[in-house]
């Protein structure tokens, strides 16, 4: 039998992942994957990097802003796209490329799922509404007290996963830590991942990251966000949770200069790179 094999270019943002499986891509027959949760939407192709229309135009690139800013996209629904467009690339004789920095989307696609019911969506909302103006530590609190495993597997920092051991908490009265225990079944068993890994120390991932916010001001960020508000979205819409969008928002409502929005931002993709190089340490051993 012929190896299927997939190759894996993951990383913190801005490390240059997309340049890397541009390359690779090229030289050998590829079909580029995204495997980022915020390049899914289709309203914000500058503010998520997405590749540009010569990118697109030299190798295909698939599940990149596909997805409406309204509809949530869950891991399980990626993973299952995911597979789809992998096996078409294998049945075009073509080499599947998976880029992108989020590792849940990764690890759920490399080794399996842990079988979670879904989670009814009026109480998402509702957690999410009710945590809109809570603190981190306040709702690390609350998850301790309904499932303390995952409180100490987590950063009480990381607000989504907060969120989420609650919602399945409140949704179906069994700790996410228990469902997660659960033998994973793996989507693709008959194929071979091969990592590469794209990383940079921090002090040069924030200069980098310094260069793409200034970069995307320049190529018309400001006005994509002005374009989102007017479609009328709901506030819960999970494009906007999108990082830059509110920072974006308050300098477009005069909250805020220009040089006061680039901080912010660069601030916050810093933290969010921080968490993602965590993240990969922690689950990818040949992480750096």
């Amino acid at each position: 039998m012929v190896e299927k094999k997939v190759f894996i270019i993951c990383g913190p943002t801005a490390s240059g992942k997309s340049a890397v499986a541009m390359d690779m891509a090229l030289a050998n027959n590829g079909v580029i994957i995204n495997a980022d949760s915020q390049q899914v939407y289709k309203e914000l192709p500058i503010l998520t990097a997405c590749p540009t229309k010569e990118d697109y135009a030299k190798i295909p690139h698939k599940l990149y802003q596909f997805n409406s800013g309204t509809d949530r996209m869950s891991v399980a629904v990626w993973v299952e796209l995911a597979v789809k467009e992998i096996n078409n690339a294998f049945e075009c004789g073509k080499t599947p490329f998976v880029v992108g920095g989020t590792g849940f989307y990764i690890k759920a696609l490399t080794e399996g799922l842990s079988v979670i019911p879904n989670i009814p969506e009026n109480i998402r909302v509702l957690v999410r509404k009710e945590a809109r103006y809570a603190k981190n530590s306040d709702l690390f609190e609350i998850l301790k007290k309904y499932d303390m495993d995952l409180a100490k597997k987590i950063s009480s920092s990381d607000r989504q996963r907060i969120l989420r051991g609650i919602e399945v908490f409140r949704a179906t009265g069994t700790p996410l830590s228990v469902w997660q225990r659960q033998s994973k079944i793996k989507p693709m068993p008959d194929v071979n991942f091969e990592f590469k890994i794209v990383n940079f120390e921090m002090p040069e991932l924030e200069r980098r990251i310094q260069n793409r916010t200034k970069l995307m001001f320049e190529n018309g960020v400001v006005e994509e966000v002005v374009n989102l508000f007017a479609l009328g979205y709901s506030e819960n819409a999970p494009v906007f949770k999108v990082i830059g969008v509110e920072t974006i928002k308050k300098y477009i409502d005069g909250v805020i200069s220009k040089d006061e929005m680039l901080k912010e931002i660069v601030l916050l993709t810093r933290q969010y790179a921080k968490r993602q190089r965590t993240f990969f340490r922690t689950q990818f051993p040949n992480f750096l």
